[in-house]
């Protein structure tokens, strides 16, 4: 039997903060490219992959102040049983209590407290079945009660930021839309040259309403004008193609469906950032660009 204690983190930690003058509209989201896997793993990767027995949870049972209907409950067992895991049974447990504690932020918990113990029930050199239980502490509900910006100095127009968070004020406050709000306005400022954007989201609760306020601190960084672009893969003619030419700012959404037009479907990864490499000169202000479309861009030299 083992024990895990999941705590809960601050919002700096939960939330993915990586890092607007072709265009005055924002999208709310980056086009995104469906995948097809076709490079096979690294031998470190392909090790850690086959180190273990593929593990799988066959009995998941919930206990304590849980506070969402017994249906959202189904289905999270439901998917967390599906997944197929390769870790040891310390390990799925610590993702399994990971996943359990964003479910239910994603239903406005944000302060809930989880902790498991897991059995293993069959073991083989192939496969392992556990039983995990999750003991969980919901806590208080709560609600988004106003989001702010802060060092928004390029666009400063709060009217436009705000949209790009799919969260209105009096929301039940959920940890995915908040993730979702913070990407778009990476997305955003990329079309305006802003490579280097980043953001810190700073959460500020009203116990007494049960409430979450948001305060986005971003840097904004310096604007990137294209100072050359090129290919690999392909013939250069293709760059005909591209809306974006060197001496205009940089623009994430031509970059990236310049990578939509050219990547076959044999071809297609996880995003178009898998396709391009971006040199920076941080004193000129400018970047160059190349397109990656062989099989596997990650191997050989560019």
């Amino acid at each position: 039997m083992r024990r895990l204690v999941q705590p809960v983190l601050a919002m700096a930690c939960l939330l993915d903060c990586r890092p607007l003058a072709h265009a005055q509209v924002l999208p709310l989201a980056a086009p995104e490219i469906q995948t097809a896997k076709v490079c096979a793993l690294s031998p470190a990767s392909a090790d850690k992959h086959l180190s273990g027995p593929e593990v799988m949870i066959t009995e998941l049972n919930f206990e304590g102040d849980l506070r969402i209907p017994a249906g959202d409950l189904d289905e999270i067992a439901k998917s967390l049983k599906l997944r197929k895991y390769t870790d040891d049974a310390d390990g799925v447990t610590s993702e399994v209590l990971e996943r359990v504690r964003r479910a239910w932020q994603e239903q406005g918990y944000f302060k809930v407290e989880v902790r498991g113990e897991a059995k293993i029930l069959t073991s083989s050199p192939a496969s392992e079945s556990l039983s995990v239980a999750v003991h969980v502490e919901a806590g208080e509900q709560y609600r988004l009660e106003e989001i702010r910006f802060e060092n928004n100095r390029v666009v400063s127009n709060v009217k436009v930021l705000r949209p790009l968070f799919p969260l209105k004020d009096g929301d039940v406050f959920d940890r995915a839309a908040i993730a979702k709000g913070l990407d778009n306005l990476r997305f955003a400022y990329g079309q305006l040259g802003h490579i280097n954007f980043t953001s810190i989201p700073n959460t500020r609760f009203n116990e007494d309403r049960q409430t979450i306020s948001l305060d986005v601190d971003v840097d904004e960084g310096k604007k990137f004008f294209v100072s050359s672009l090129r290919v690999l893969g392909l013939d250069d003619s293709v760059l005909k193609d591209s809306l974006l030419k060197p001496g205009d700012v940089y623009d994430q959404r031509l970059v990236n469906l310049f990578v939509q037009q050219h990547a076959s479907s044999s071809l297609t990864d996880v995003s178009p950032d898998s396709r391009v490499r971006r040199q920076l000169d941080e004193r000129a202000g400018t970047v160059a660009i190349t397109f990656d479309f062989r099989v596997c861009p990650l191997q050989g030299q560019p």
